[in-house]
């Protein structure tokens, strides 16, 4: 889990879009988010996927994968473990820190990687909107690649 001390800007969603989104700024001291920092060593402009990305290069399990995205100033994580997807994004110079979280289930299908895709889209937005930065393009993430089938 990734833990510094800045600000962070929750945004709860609702899990299907008929709900509005909401910012909620909570302190740093009461949240266990942070900007995932280690994310920027990556090569800019593309989506990267490993089981956990911190720690190296091995394949996504149906349990467990990271997807990680930097343009150089903003960084993104998208981590799907278990039932849930945790969406953490944050600009390099922005002292807040976008996260989400999205319940998926134990066996996601098409409409739930559509949500999830939809999801990073509106989180990296309103992180745009807090930290009054230009957000850069993304490509789209292939969520159904973090989901690999089950062995057995």
């Amino acid at each position: 889990m990734r833990r510094l001390p800045i600000t962070a800007v929750l945004l709860i969603l609702a899990p299907t879009a008929v709900r509005s989104q909401e910012i909620v700024e909570v302190p740093a001291d009461k949240t266990n988010v942070a900007r995932p920092d280690d994310l920027l060593n990556l090569p800019p402009g593309q989506w990267h996927m490993a089981e956990l990305l911190a720690a190296g290069s091995a394949p996504c399990t149906y349990e467990r994968c990271e997807a990680g995205f930097t343009s150089g100033d903003l960084v993104a994580s998208v981590e799907h473990a278990k039932d849930f997807v945790r969406i953490i994004a944050g600009f390099r110079g922005c002292e807040r820190t976008a996260y989400s979280e999205v319940e998926v289930g134990s066996k996601p299908g098409k409409p739930t990687f559509g949500r999830v895709a939809a999801q990073v889209k509106r989180v990296v937005a309103g992180l745009g909107k807090t930290c009054k930065m230009t957000v850069p393009a993304m490509p789209k993430l292939e969520v159904a690649s973090m989901f690999p089938k089950p062995n057995g």
